[in-house]
């Protein structure tokens, strides 16, 4: 991975009627999400709601059965390939996106082969393991995820079930958009959410913004690993510079996904970086506060709202805790590193 911004011009500009499709597609997809997993629920924290002037939604995305978000694409995508007759799949995965199409697969009836690297945490490749995936280990720095994938299908042909950058994984993500407008019938202000390739965003933005064209939408990363903030900043997709620390295994995508970024850009998404230091504490308040455990890719959302707190002064704030797949050992040297 290049340490140096890398631009790439090939996005293109998406209309007001396909974000309406997509609108559509969240809608079509909710069923499918609610079959197997329930709406998660919104936590309110007086604290929280003190530091604004305002009033924070925290979407517990961490309480899914998988402990993350990424349950809501890969049914979504699944049951549509299960009911294609569709009995095994191909993913590529960081850790949680993987054991969501595990997760899937045992409630479809299908077979799954996820393609991890050596490094993810050793908590989610046994989470993995334990729903009946089939892991395949890769090097993550001199070997490409997706050529791996394809290598795989070239020899037993099976779908691949993407993480971020597809329409159906997309609308499946945009369920809890979807939630979130039952559950707070106000319009709400901002939304703030945690991101690696940008289909939680995407879907999340594009349904609450047909509700209110108002509302303001945050991606929230890791500092060293802000590809989107750099490429909303430049108007074209930016390579991050990689330099920050790995604490945030789920959100080291080097660079926005093609439809993605072309989504955020159309709901003129804005970005926001986060020091470890902030992703501690903001761990450390969900532990503290709400008996929540999250892991650090799941609580950049809520460190940027720490961190920047001027930005969302009065306003209806939608924050996304969304994974919680941390081991004991990390959890702890995450907590004490609070500030």
């Amino acid at each position: 991975m290049s340490k140096t911004a890398h631009p790439d011009r090939s996005t293109s500009q998406l209309t007001e009627s396909d974000l309406l499709r997509l609108v559509a597609d969240i809608d079509a997809a909710l069923p499918r999400v609610h079959r197997y997993a329930p709406a998660t629920p919104i936590f309110r924290l007086p604290s929280l709601d003190a530091l604004i002037n305002g009033q924070v939604m925290l979407k517990a995305e961490c309480a899914q059965a998988t402990g993350s978000f990424k349950i809501r694409g890969a049914l979504n995508v699944m049951t549509q390939l299960s009911g294609e007759g569709a009995d095994r799949v191909i993913a590529f995965s960081s850790g949680n996106h993987g054991i969501g199409v595990a997760y899937a697969a045992q409630c479809l009836g299908m077979t799954a082969t996820i393609v991890v690297p050596r490094d993810a945490p050793e908590a989610k490749i046994d989470r993995i393991r334990h729903l009946g995936g089939n892991i395949v280990l890769y090097d993550r720095l001199s070997e490409d995820r997706e050529q791996v994938a394809s290598t795989l299908q070239a020899k037993n042909p099976a779908p691949l079930v993407k993480p971020y950058d597809d329409w159906q994984t997309i609308a499946g993500q945009g369920t809890c958009g979807a939630e979130v407008i039952v559950q707070v019938p106000e319009s709400i202000d901002a939304a703030i959410i945690c991101t690696g390739g940008g289909g939680l965003a995407a879907g999340i933005g594009t349904y609450l913004k047909s509700r209110s064209l108002a509302t303001r939408i945050f991606t929230a990363e890791p500092q060293g690993w802000h590809d989107h903030q750099l490429s909303f900043q430049s108007g074209i997709r930016i390579e991050a510079p990689g330099d920050g620390a790995l604490w945030c295994d789920g959100l080291l995508a080097p660079i926005p996904g093609e439809l993605t970024f072309s989504i955020n850009q159309a709901n003129k998404a804005e970005g926001l970086c986060v020091s470890d230091e902030r992703i501690a504490t903001a761990m450390n308040t969900a532990w503290q506060c709400l008996g929540v455990q999250l892991e650090p890719s799941g609580a950049v959302a809520l460190g940027a709202l720490l961190s920047r707190p001027e930005l969302f002064q009065g306003q209806r704030v939608l924050v996304t805790l969304t994974g919680g797949n941390v081991d004991d050992r990390r959890f702890s040297e995450c907590l004490a590193s609070a500030g």
